[in-house]
This record gives structure tokens, C-alpha cells and sequence, in this order.
């Protein structure tokens, strides 16, 4: 299996490689104008989107990211960051300014508001899993957010960590949902459970909605940045792709080669 592996890992690079190879023979510009044509990243379909941006209601899109937080929490597999970045996207608009009544207050209205349904949502996933306990991981709907390998991911980080646990499953997108179950399981007391949670919030919901606030605010400068993407600039990206991946692939390998090693040890 291990070797099956390496091949797997070795093959995805050679690919890889060869591609970025080819597109540096070859002329990389009609590929990237096919991308471009093909995504939001033409500067003139941004432009239509931020035109439309820029007429959204303020209440009826803070309720709509709202509900989308709470659905995520709760287990809907829609990914937090997104909506978060959209928040503060919505915070840079000038129209969000005036119908809450100057910055400050739009900060302190739209912070309560996307906390209090970030909150609301973990709770849920708590709660089921304090409720059916490891029942839930047997539930058609939650089987695969539920997999018995990230189950046995977070038992290690409980194992580990404690109660901190909920704070770092907090940060990695993908197993949230999972932790919060996994604290309701473990039956930790539900104010340590908010506790924990909050901490953790504290830190990535500003960052992410920080991160559209930045959008928002330069979006001029966003538009000159997107004019000058040529095909270097995705040559670059791919090699750093690929490496990632090989990065990951090597490091998973050695981490399995130390695991054996160690029930090797142990027998």
C-alpha cells in the first residue's frame, strides 16, 4: 500500500510537471484568456459584480449570511469562511454605513449579530451529539461528515489537548462540525463548550471578515492586480500546487512510517 502510494504521488508530479513544462514551450496566453473568460476573474465581469454588490440591501443580506452561518454550524456542509469574507465585503459598502448609523455601530450590530448565529449553530451540533451520542455518526445524512476516520482524528485531539480541542477544531475547516458533535459526545459542560468556541471565533471570524473588509475597501486596486495576471503568474500558482501536493504526499507517508514503526515497537 505505501509503495502504491509513492508510485501515486511520483506519477501526480511527473503529470504535473510536465504540464507546467509544456506551457512554458508553448504559449500559455490563450489558456489563461480561456480562464479568464471562463470565471469571475475578468475585470469586467468583477465590475458587474460589484456593481451589483454595491445595490444589496443591508438588513436582507445580513439576515441571508446570517442564516447561512447558522445552517453551517449546524452541520449544512457550506463552508463558514465564505459567507464571513462576504461580511465584511458588506461592512466596506457605504449604503451598510448609513442605515446602521456610522461605522462603530455597524461593526457592533453586524459582529453580535453573525457571532450570535455562529454560536447558535455550534450549539446545535452540540447538542445532537450530547443528545444521541455516538448513535448520530449512524444517521444516512451524517455518515460521511461523520467518517470513522475523522472521528478517530478528534478522539486523538480530545486525547491530547483536552478541552483546547474544541478551539483547534474550530480553526480547520472541514472537521468543525465534527468537534462540536464530538464535545456534545464527550458530554463537556456546555459553557466550557462556548466557552472554548468563542475563544476560537475570536480569532478567525474578525480575520476572514477582516479579509472582505480589505476587499471591499480596495476593490480599484483588486481590478489593476487582475490586469496584470499573465501566464507567469499561473505558471507559478501550478508549481506551487504541485508542490503542495507532493509536499503533503511525503510528509503522510513518512507519518504512516513512524506509526508502524511504533506498533512494531509496542508488540
Amino acid at each position: 500500500m505505501e509503495h502504491r502510494h509513492t508510485r501515486r504521488v511520483c506519477l501526480a508530479t511527473v503529470i504535473g510537471l510536465g504540464l507546467l513544462g509544456l506551457a512554458l514551450v508553448l504559449d500559455a496566453e490563450p489558456l489563461l484568456n480561456g480562464i479568464r473568460a471562463g470565471s469571475l476573474l475578468d475585470r469586467e465581469d468583477l465590475k458587474s459584480l460589484w456593481a451589483t454588490i454595491s445595490t444589496l440591501d443591508p438588513v436582507y443580506t445580513l439576515a441571508v449570511i446570517s442564516a447561512v452561518l447558522f445552517f453551517s454550524g449546524a452541520g449544512v456542509p457550506i463552508p463558514e469562511d465564505l459567507p464571513l469574507t462576504f461580511t465584511g465585503i458588506l461592512l466596506s459598502l457605504p449604503q451598510t454605513v448609513d442605515r446602521f448609523g456610522g461605522p462603530a455601530p455597524s461593526i457592533i450590530t453586524i459582529g453580535l449579530i453573525t457571532y450570535a448565529a455562529i454560536l447558535s449553530g455550534d450549539l446545535i451540533a452540540y447538542t445532537l451529539g450530547r443528545r444521541f451520542g455516538n448513535d448520530i455518526a449512524t444517521w444516512p445524512l451524517l455518515r460521511l461528515a461523520l467518517s470513522t476516520k475523522r472521528r478517530a482524528r478528534l478522539e486523538r485531539w480530545f486525547a491530547r489537548y483536552g478541552n483546547w480541542a474544541v478551539f483547534l477544531g474550530r480553526m480547520v475547516a472541514g472537521v468543525r462540525f465534527v468537534t462540536f458533535v464530538s464535545a456534545g459526545i464527550a458530554k463537556m459542560p456546555v459553557h466550557r463548550f462556548v466557552l472554548f468556541d468563542s475563544l476560537a471565533s475570536l480569532v478567525t471570524v474578525p480575520a476572514w471578515i477582516f479579509l472582505g473588509y480589505m476587499i471591499g475597501t480596495h476593490f480599484d486596486q483588486l481590478l489593476v492586480w487582475m490586469s496584470r495576471v499573465n501566464a507567469t503568474t499561473w505558471l507559478v500558482l501550478g508549481i506551487g500546487v504541485v508542490a503542495f501536493f507532493v509536499v503533503r504526499g511525503i510528509m503522510r507517508r513518512r507519518r504512516k512510517s513512524r506509526n508502524v514503526a511504533a506498533e512494531v515497537q509496542s508488540d
